[in-house]
């Protein structure tokens, strides 16, 4: 299992290769972890040095977005953006792919079912609104506005499949 973890702005690679062997950043390390007497204590041995390390999930990770977790090791605490190999591609595809050259022209982000058109024609939008919602791979994903702006035209329905580009709101 790979993840991606984030801690002050530096990413992390992270593969878990069996119960005791990771890698962090291509190199390998041993590791043994147990529960603690309460569900947030562990103990950490990792390459032979022993850790007790707490551990808090603050947001689980859900439709896509990563799960943030707060660690607390040798008397400091670090908040820890977690992502799973799933979660960052879902995100690539519904960031880079769902606006166009167009600003206010969103397409879809890979082909899928638009479950909800959540604006009208006509209707005001902010940056970050949710517009459409989009099922791709058994997961529901909110489109949100790339501008502020009107409503301008909508290509798609409640129901309807689309291929992935395909043009499903243009706000101007």
């Amino acid at each position: 299992m790979k993840y991606q973890a984030v801690i002050d702005d530096q990413k992390f690679e992270v593969q878990i290769i069996d119960e005791h062997t990771l890698t962090v950043n291509g190199e390998e390390s041993s590791i043994n972890f147990r529960q603690g007497q309460k569900p947030e204590h562990f103990s950490l041995i990792l390459d032979g040095q022993s850790h007790q390390v707490w551990i808090e999930e603050c947001q689980p990770c859900r439709d896509g977005k990563p799960s943030i977790v707060r660690i607390h090791l040798h008397g400091f605490d670090y908040e820890v953006q977690v992502d799973t190999e799933r979660s960052l591609k879902l995100r690539e595809f519904v960031g880079t792919s769902s606006s166009s050259e167009v600003a206010g022209q969103i397409n879809a982000p890979m082909p899928g079912l638009v479950v909800k058109v959540l604006v009208e024609n006509g209707q005001e939008v902010k940056k970050g609104d949710g517009v459409i919602i989009v099922e791709a791979m058994k997961m529901e994903n909110e489109i949100k506005s790339p501008i502020d702006g009107i409503v301008s035209e909508i290509h798609v329905q409640n129901r309807q499949a689309v291929e992935k580009g395909e043009t499903l709101i243009i706000i101007g």
